[in-house]
């Protein structure tokens, strides 16, 4: 589990980036954490590596949602009756997801890794859908945010799919909250981001004490939970500054062209992931 000097450096970097990406999309970060720990170390944790960086990842994206939910929060951008409809479900759909990841181990790691890979795909195409639809005005399917009675909706359409792919995939679940929010329930783009960002702090607590037992259940020595943990560490500074910023940034800047490089890179890892 030892890291040099020059490989924590990068993973500060890398957690700057996810932080700062995560932040300003409402994505949490794992879809940059996850490729890139991937990629710089490979197997480094045995068959089951893929596992360590997910529960990383999630355990990170705890970490930065927090400053970025309180710089959302001050901005006036968080929808908070909606989150008592998504967060319930949300849980649930972690508890799901992971149960799923654990019957995907060792060799059937790599089946994870597609299903990782066809998520990123789907990530850019509702995107790019999404940026197709603002051109006409508000990116939206539907003029007005549902009615209160109909709570229920909510929670089945953005929360349970959200906490669902937190717990199978090791995101934030942002990746469907914000599209969903915005395509399918017409709530404006920041406030659906601004949102998302709070409900990952309690899906991502819950995630990563679930994949957390997981891990400790694979046999080996030293459990590989704890290496998770290294990498949380060195991820979490860079995180913690870089969801505050990229938050900060959601309600300064316009973010469209930041958002076509990050649906290239996203589209270039998924295919590695897919086609090894």
């Amino acid at each position: 589990m030892y890291l040099g000097a020059l490989q924590i450096g990068g993973l500060v970097a890398i957690g700057l980036a996810a932080g700062v990406l995560g932040g300003l999309l409402g994505v949490g970060g794992g879809i940059v954490m996850i490729p890139a720990l991937t990629f710089i170390f490979a197997d480094k944790y045995g068959p089951n590596s893929f596992h360590v960086y997910n529960l990383a990842a999630i355990s990170t994206s705890f970490v930065l949602a927090i400053p970025a939910a309180i710089r959302h929060t001050r901005a006036g951008a968080v929808i908070y009756p909606f989150l008592r409809s998504i967060v319930p479900l949300a849980v649930i759909g972690v508890v799901a997801g992971v149960l799923l990841s654990a019957t995907m181990t060792g060799e059937r790691t790599r089946i994870l890794k597609q299903i990782f890979g066809g998520c990123l795909e789907f990530v850019v195409l509702v995107n790019l859908i999404q940026e197709w639809i603002a051109k006409r005005g508000e990116p939206y399917l539907f003029p007005s945010s549902p009615m209160p009675r109909r709570w229920g909706l909510i929670g089945l359409l953005v929360g349970l799919p959200a906490g669902f792919i937190a717990g199978l995939l090791g995101v934030g679940g942002g990746i469907w909250a914000v599209p969903s929010q915005s395509l399918l329930l017409g709530i404006r783009v920041r406030n659906a981001i601004a949102t998302s960002m709070v409900m990952i702090i309690p899906v991502a607590l819950v995630a990563a004490v679930s994949m957390a037992l997981k891990l400790a259940q694979l046999p080996h020595e030293p459990p590989l939970q704890y290496a998770a943990w290294w990498l949380t560490l060195c991820l979490a500074p860079g995180a913690l500054l870089g969801g505050w910023c990229g938050a900060s940034l959601t309600h300064r800047l316009p973010v469209r062209l930041v958002r076509y490089i990050f649906y290239a890179l996203l589209s270039i890892t998924g295919l590695r992931l897919l086609f090894p």
